[in-house]
């Protein structure tokens, strides 16, 4: 053999060989610890995609629990100002009725009591969807003679 061969035979058998397979088991030792370092972040990763996905569907139950308390509550609120509104129309036609069998029974009407009861007229009718009760009297107050 040459001397060529039994040198590097006697390396690789001897402390130099020891050293390669050394840097050889460094080498992958350092290439796993990679790889779970890796594995390690995308597990993190997803972890916090799934917190962050469980949040977003407490903020949309959330989110649709308060849309739902907001609905009652606007229908409540509408229930209410419909009240309101059918309270207000009946007042309304009763002073309407009120006034206008007054001015009738007087025979005669003063300009500004006539605008003024045909304003509350045109609420009553137009603003408050009135059903044309008070037409007949409003008709009879306009045909009154002014004062």
């Amino acid at each position: 053999m040459s001397e060529i061969v039994k040198s590097f035979l006697f390396f690789l058998f001897g402390a130099g060989g020891l050293a390669l397979i050394n840097i050889v088991q460094e080498r992958w030792a350092f290439r796993a610890k990679r790889k779970a370092e890796k594995e390690d972040r995308r597990e993190e990763k997803e972890d916090q995609l799934k917190k962050i996905t469980q949040q977003l569907e407490e903020i949309k139950e959330q989110q649709k629990a308060d849309n739902q308390a907001m609905s009652e509550r606007m229908e409540e609120l509408e229930k209410q100002n419909k009240a309101l509104k059918d309270g207000m129309k009946y007042v309304l036609l009763d002073r309407i009725l009120y006034l206008g069998h007054s001015y009738i029974r007087d025979g005669q009407v003063s300009f500004d009591n006539r605008k003024r009861l045909g304003d509350m007229h045109n609420v009553y009718h137009n603003g408050l969807g009135g059903n044309g009760d008070a037409e007949a009297v409003m008709h009879d107050v306009y045909e009154l003679p002014l004062v």
